[in-house]
């Protein structure tokens, strides 16, 4: 397999500099109101120390600035870079319009912020899932509570997650060097927390390097860890803020991507590529062997069925949708948290321990679950199966995307 590299030219390489200068300081301004906005930053430091002198810009300010800017991008040549900025301040004034209590439906959030259409999923779907885990798990019990108890037959131990992390990111990170040329330098380290709304996170740092942490608040599977380090690292996360740094701001000098905001069409490409990536540099067969050969043995787990366990996920998989609608039932139908609760421990097929973990993601972060459902099927859709599948992947990675145009192509 070729190593994939971006050399060619980009189009409108410094026409709009000032404009892309504006941007980040306004980002970083927005960033002033709410602390998850700006996900990572590693531009020039003056901009940062502008943007926190002094009280916050005012929110009608902000909107006013964000308009303005995106008049004057709109004015110019139609271009990849242009048509990027455009859409990220879109997803900048959504993001303002809702810190001033604007009212405006999940749906319309999530077009505004993520460029996209979340679509609805009846429970004729999940209905369908649950009836295929019945055969699987037949018999007297609660459906849920047989595949819990299953799952827990695949929980690392404590005392060895930290290994498994380190083995399943070195994994991910040899899998994908064949086919993409990374910077000299890139590195990571990964830390064990607690106390998170969320599983893992990746916190880009800048000069190539990433801070990965994983959440332990909840038990922690064999084959989730190894998709979730393929999801921050390699492949993922890493690979993309890694690529987009030495590509675009070192090679072109373009600043705008010095400032990742979180909710933004950048996220759900980011969360999109991050979570179709593993299926790039790796078959499912591939995958499933490693588990077998390297994660298993080194959790201790080796003795286990992995061809149940991976027969059982898989079956599991049509119900990753079923928090895209636990979400409209938690902000746009007003239903009660015990009730949703119960939808997600019917449907998810989860404790009620997690169903309450999803419910505190969803009010921290809101919209932002649909990156990763409607982000995954946008990337798959737009890769298809052909030969040129791994090349048109880490293209994602290292030039200006935007989702509308993803669908497009």
């Amino acid at each position: 397999m070729a190593v994939v590299s971006c050399t060619s030219a980009p189009d409108d390489s410094s026409a709009i500099d000032d404009e892309a200068e504006r941007y980040v300081r306004l980002a970083l301004a927005v960033g002033r109101h709410d602390p998850s906005y700006v996900d990572a930053y590693y531009g020039p430091e003056a901009w940062k120390t502008d943007a926190e002198d002094g009280e916050p810009v005012p929110l009608p300010e902000l909107l006013r600035r964000a308009r303005e800017l995106r008049a004057d991008l709109d004015g110019g040549a139609p271009s990849d870079r242009r048509d990027f900025l455009i859409k990220q301040l879109l997803a900048a004034e959504g993001v303002v319009r809702r810190l001033t209590g604007e009212p405006m439906t999940l749906s319309e959030e999530t077009r505004l912020l993520f460029d996209i259409e979340p679509p609805v999923h009846p429970i004729d779907e999940f209905v369908a899932a649950r009836q295929r885990l019945e055969e699987l798990f037949p018999g007297e019990g609660d459906l849920g509570e047989k595949i819990e108890a299953f799952r827990r037959r695949y929980v690392i131990p404590e005392d060895r997650l930290e290994a498994v992390v380190s083995v399943a990111l070195e994994l991910c990170r040899e899998r994908t060097l064949p086919h993409i040329a990374l910077p000299e330098g890139e590195s990571f380290r990964f830390s064990l927390v607690e106390d998170r709304p969320w599983g893992a996170y990746n916190w880009y740092q800048g000069e190539f390097h990433s801070l990965i942490e994983v959440n332990t608040d909840l038990p922690i599977e064999l084959a989730s860890i190894f998709r979730t380090m393929c999801h921050e690292g390699y492949p993922g996360h890493h690979t993309y803020n890694v690529l987009l740094e030495d590509r675009l701001v070192r090679g072109w000098g373009w600043q705008e991507f010095t400032v990742y905001p979180l909710y933004s069409p950048q996220s759900l490409l980011a969360e999109g590529t991050a979570n179709a990536g593993r299926g790039v540099v790796l078959t499912d067969d591939e995958y499933w062997g490693l588990l077998a050969s390297s994660l298993a043995p080194t959790a201790g787990l080796e003795d286990r069925d992995l061809d149940v366990y991976r027969e059982v996920l898989d079956a599991l998989r049509p119900l990753r949708y079923v928090r895209g609608e636990a979400a409209r039932m938690l902000f746009d139908q007003g239903v009660d948290e015990d009730e949703i609760v119960d939808f997600l421990m019917r449907f998810e097929l989860v404790s009620e321990e997690r169903a309450r973990k999803t419910i505190e993601f969803l009010r921290a972060y809101r919209s932002y679950i649909f990156t990763y459902t409607v982000g995954e099927d946008l990337v798959d859709a737009y890769l298809e199966d052909g030969p040129d599948r791994t090349e048109r992947f880490f293209d994602i990675l290292q030039r200006p995307m935007t989702p509308s145009r993803l669908l497009e192509k």
